[in-house]
């Protein structure tokens, strides 16, 4: 147990020795007045040092708990609640201060006070919470200091509570369907539904009534137009199996908090992820971290694979990793993913870091769809930096974009296309690629 003292505390024990040494020379010839007044400034400051210590064990009985919501969206403000209790029959005074995550902001109340707790009582701190991060984000320590009554002494402590770990899922973005309609008709020339006919909602057709076809499909009007029983046809709906490779190697980090290329990659993913749940679509994810870590969730579609993804979106963090394995991801990809049937295989990558993107050719001869979704380093990272912040920027991206031309050029050889994105229309084209896809036919 460590007190420190203040520059009060260091005064008083300064004047007391020096009373005590002028109370010696004088009491030889006179009165022993400043010396008793030394001896007892001196014990004044050694009780009130060990009144300090009774509370201090006191304080390390204390039962503290922090009581938040374990997992958050983007935006959402979350309510701490710190709660102290006190079994022993000492009131404490206690300076508090918490360490909620660096990539948080405070929205409301404060996280710094001075609590008086009563004894056998509890006291209690609320404050709120923004995350300007997605990701795992990890509370600090909790600081707690307790000082004497004369502020004489302090004794500091960090206190670890193990409940420290908050989730915060990246925010799904809607895309309207008649604007998505307009952008991908303009670039395909196609239509947005399946070319098979068969079950489903949309009208595609009128054709001449053969036996076996439904009654109720019969289209009266042009029945009666055309003197012949018509019926109506109608498009199949396409299901889509989608296998989202994500690289979270520490290139992805570049960038401002909240507005790095992992972030908008994670967000794109997770609208994504609501866009085919809607439409009945199969989705997986694989995150690569470099080296042979990865994080698989197989195919799969509903509530619960919804849940599963955006849990592996809410922990996610840029790996110590410089470049990601795309050989292993592919093979536990196609593995552990459970991937059956065509399935179109987005790999989101900033392509800023030496790679072998041979595995991906791999997938094109098994016959599924590869797309390298590539964040287009200056339309992430360089909009918010200015002065030497952006010379230092643009040294270091014309360092790193010989690298990637050569990746580039080697995604070309193999006959899979890279399309560059910014954070605006990153999802927009995730969209028309699935699109095309099932337009085409589809898994």
């Amino acid at each position: 147990m460590v007190f420190y003292r203040t520059s009060r505390g260091n005064t008083v024990l300064l004047l007391a020795a020096v009373l005590i040494t002028l109370g010696l020379v004088v009491a030889l010839h006179s009165e022993a007045a400043l010396l008793y007044a030394g001896i007892g400034l001196f014990l004044f400051y050694y009780t009130l040092k060990l009144l300090l210590g009774a509370q201090v064990r006191a304080l390390d009985k204390l039962e503290i708990s922090r009581v938040f919501s374990k997992r958050t969206g983007e935006g959402k403000p979350v309510e701490v609640v710190l709660t102290f209790v006190n079994r022993t029959f000492l009131r404490l005074t206690v300076e508090i201060v918490d360490n909620y995550p660096k990539f948080f902001r405070l929205v409301s109340g404060t996280n710094v006070a001075v609590l008086n707790i009563p004894a056998k009582g509890y006291a209690e701190l609320r404050y709120e919470i923004k995350p300007t991060s997605i990701g795992a984000n990890k509370f600090g320590p909790l600081r707690t200091i307790t000082r004497d009554i004369a502020g004489l002494f302090f004794y500091e402590r960090s206190i670890e509570i193990p409940t420290n770990m908050i989730e915060v899922t990246p925010a799904q973005v809607e895309v309207s369907r008649g604007a998505l309609s307009t952008v991908v008709l303009s670039t395909y020339g196609g239509s947005l539904t399946s070319r098979r006919k068969g079950e489903g909602m949309e009208f595609d057709d009128l054709k001449e009534y053969e036996q076996g076809d439904p009654y109720k499909r019969i289209e009266w009007l042009s029945t009666a137009r055309t003197g012949r029983l018509m019926v109506r046809q109608l498009r199949a709906e396409t299901q889509l199996n989608i296998m989202v490779l994500l690289d979270s190697t520490q290139t992805m980090a570049y960038g401002e908090a909240g507005q790095t290329k992992l972030d908008y990659s994670a967000r794109s993913v997770a609208s994504l992820l609501g866009y085919l749940g809607r439409r009945g679509d199969f989705i997986g994810i694989t995150v690569m971290k470099g080296a042979n870590d990865f994080e698989i969730v197989p195919l799969g579609r509903g509530e619960t694979q919804i849940t599963r993804i955006m849990h592996i979106l809410g922990n996610i963090s840029p790996s110590a990793s410089t470049g990601a394995n795309f050989n292993e991801a592919v093979k536990r990809a196609l593995v552990l993913g459970r991937v059956k049937g065509r399935t179109l295989f987005f790999v989101i990558t900033d392509l800023d870091s030496e790679a072998d993107l041979s595995a991906l050719k791999q997938l094109l001869v098994m016959h599924h769809e590869v797309i390298v979704i590539s964040p287009f380093t200056p339309l992430f990272e360089s909009h918010g930096l200015e002065g030497l912040d952006k010379a230092i920027y643009s040294i270091s991206a014309s360092h790193q974009w010989a690298t990637r031309e050569k990746l580039v050029s080697e995604a070309a050889r193999l006959g899979v296309p890279v399309l560059d994105v910014g954070p605006k229309d990153i999802f927009p084209k995730l969209v028309m690629q699935v699109e095309e896809m099932r337009s085409k036919g589809g898994s």
